[in-house]
């Protein structure tokens, strides 16, 4: 039995034009990759290789440090021509590392060795997954051995979250339907180290050629369990979905620990999986190259540090203008301001939207006081109010309303018939008050 959240929306999905499309590896390899060294939630990794080096695919190139950051290793073979900074696809610059490839693809020859469910604990598996470099793969970014950490013990239920509710993305949903055999051995693996006595493998009803190939392996697995959900946005937020599936509601400031569940991206399992039972790190992942504006839009199997300039190019390239490019879906994703900017561990697409796929911006427009900005925010705030105490300047009734509870998923923003930015200012509503009224 499922159970469902406040609020909700119900975006196109418009994910015809991928969603039967397989992964594909790129023809040639990159020209040239960039690894920013700032690829993770948790901070900055130390770069341990310097411009001359030669390496190798999978080999270390960068190491976590006192501070945070996640280990990262070369997704191709060559040679390391630069330490400097470069576009970082979260906005701004980011010192990154710059690997030109030699062509040979050839693999670093001292990956660990390969390990089996028998051998399986949670120091192992922990130590396994940070030497590879694993983060959250679904957006979050956070160190996924932290996690790992944090959960042992603590947790009843495992959720692997294949949902992908946001429109025009594709690349989970062909995971699960190419990799389910490994997904699923991830999943048992998880759960074993953790102590999860239920595995949920969550996905959305309209997959249907993804659920009926897990259902197909699931006969003989008395652990884990296939849940599909009607398709409503944003599902794949960590707190809705298990809400969703469990019934129990995350406490506010909390997270899924709080409520002995904790939930992995299905292309985070599928990584951990790849490291504990075949020794390799975190070095290509699924990308999804869509939008009206994309020649040919596909699902690619890419190295990490690729340039999104030259996935774009294996895409046949731009048919028209695009009008804004988005790593990431149109609800949450981040605007890119040049192609320059690597796919890194976090990112599953480049959607390229056209004039008549953008939404007209308007920040200008007054609030007509429907209400459906209340009705449909998934953490129940009040986000037109929160937009006029911001211009007002109400510190105090900004501390009443909340805004630190937004999980910046967009539902407002898109249920505004006045098409208010409501979610930008929510945004600034945090920054006043981490910042204590000051501007950021």
């Amino acid at each position: 039995m499922t159970h469902s959240f406040f609020g909700g929306v119900f975006p196109a999905t418009r994910k015809e034009s991928t969603r039967r499309k397989p992964l594909n590896l790129l023809s040639t390899p990159p020209e040239e990759i960039i690894l920013p060294l700032r690829m993770c939630a948790d901070g900055p990794s130390l770069p341990l290789v310097r411009p001359g080096d030669e390496v190798k695919i999978g080999q270390p190139v960068a190491r976590w440090g006192e501070t945070g950051g996640a280990a990262a290793h070369a997704s191709v073979s060559g040679r390391v021509v630069a330490l400097e900074d470069r576009p970082h696809p979260w906005g701004g610059s980011s010192p990154a590392i710059v690997i030109r490839s030699d062509g040979r693809n050839t693999p670093w020859d001292c990956w660990p060795d390969p390990l089996t469910l028998r051998e399986a604990n949670l120091t192992l598996l922990t130590q396994r997954v940070q030497d590879s470099g694993i983060v959250g793969m679904g957006g979050a970014a956070f160190p996924a051995w932290k996690k790992l950490d944090q959960a042992a013990g603590r947790v009843d239920t495992l959720i692997i979250n294949a949902a992908e509710c946001e429109p025009y993305v594709t690349a989970d949903h062909r995971l699960l339907l190419e990799r389910a055999k490994y997904i699923l051995q991830g999943g048992e693996l998880l759960a074993r180290c953790l102590g999860a006595s239920r595995v949920w493998l969550v996905t959305e009803g309209d997959k249907l050629n993804a659920v009926e190939s897990v259902e197909r392996r699931l006969r003989r697995n008395k652990l884990i369990h296939l849940c599909t959900i009607r398709t409503r946005y944003p599902l794949g937020a960590e707190k809705q979905i298990v809400q969703t599936v469990t019934g129990r509601e995350v406490p506010p400031g909390g997270s899924p620990l709080d409520v002995k569940c904790v939930v992995f991206n299905v292309a985070t399992v599928c990584a951990i999986q790849d490291a504990f039972f075949r020794g390799r790190p975190l070095t290509h992942r699924a990308v999804t190259v869509t939008g009206g504006a994309v020649t040919r839009p596909r699902n690619l199997w890419v190295p990490i540090g690729t340039p999104w300039r030259t996935l774009l190019e294996a895409c046949g390239g731009l048919r028209e203008k695009a009008e804004l490019l988005l790593t990431g879906g149109p609800m949450m994703g981040v605007p890119l301001s040049t192609l320059d900017a690597p796919v890194i561990k976090s990112t599953s697409s480049l959607v390229c939207l056209t004039s008549p796929e953008r939404k007209p911006d308007t920040a200008g427009s007054v609030c007509i006081r429907c209400g459906k900005c209340v009705s449909r925010c998934p953490m129940h705030l009040a986000p037109t109010f929160i937009r006029q105490a911001v211009q007002r300047g109400d510190l105090a009734a900004l501390g009443r309303l909340h805004p630190e509870d937004c999980i910046s998923c967009g539902c407002c923003s898109f249920i505004c018939p006045a098409q208010i930015p409501l979610v930008e200012s929510v945004a600034q509503a945090r920054t006043l008050l981490e910042k204590g009224g000051e501007e950021a």
